[in-house]
């Protein structure tokens, strides 16, 4: 049994011909010029503007952020969700982190925020006090 080659089979799935390598290859569809597919869009109604070209509109490079893991307590997981379905009809995609990005960007100091940190603190199971002990000699 002969050897197959990808290639072939992609070719034979695509229902044409392998190209042989002692004739040129030929296009199985003639190719429409520049001229004939510019014919076949519509014009632009009245009224539309055309697009800039792209050197003139400011290109905003998406930040790629670090990669951050936070512990969350159930409350706090349940206060994200209210956020995102409060967000979701007024926006198309929501997760988690776009949640809290919202909110750290939406925060300004003031005493709501230490009495959030002071009720943050109460729950978390890190900041507990140390106990000094002193030895006796």
């Amino acid at each position: 049994m002969a050897k197959r080659s990808k290639s072939e089979d992609l070719l034979k799935l695509l229902g044409r011909k392998a190209p042989s390598l002692a004739t040129p290859a030929s296009p199985t569809a003639p190719e429409t010029t520049p001229a004939k597919r510019q014919a076949a869009q519509p014009a632009p109604a009245r009224g539309q503007r055309k697009a800039t070209p792209r050197a003139e509109q400011p290109m905003v490079q998406p930040i790629r952020g670090k990669a951050v893991q936070v512990y969350l307590h159930a409350e706090d997981e349940k206060i994200i969700r209210e956020l995102a379905v409060w967000l979701a009809p007024h926006r198309k995609r929501i997760n988690d982190s776009l949640v809290i990005k919202t909110v750290l960007r939406a925060a300004k100091t003031g005493p709501e925020l230490l009495a959030a940190y002071d009720a943050a603190v109460k729950v978390d199971g890190r900041t507990r006090e140390k106990r000094r002990t002193r030895h006796t000699a």
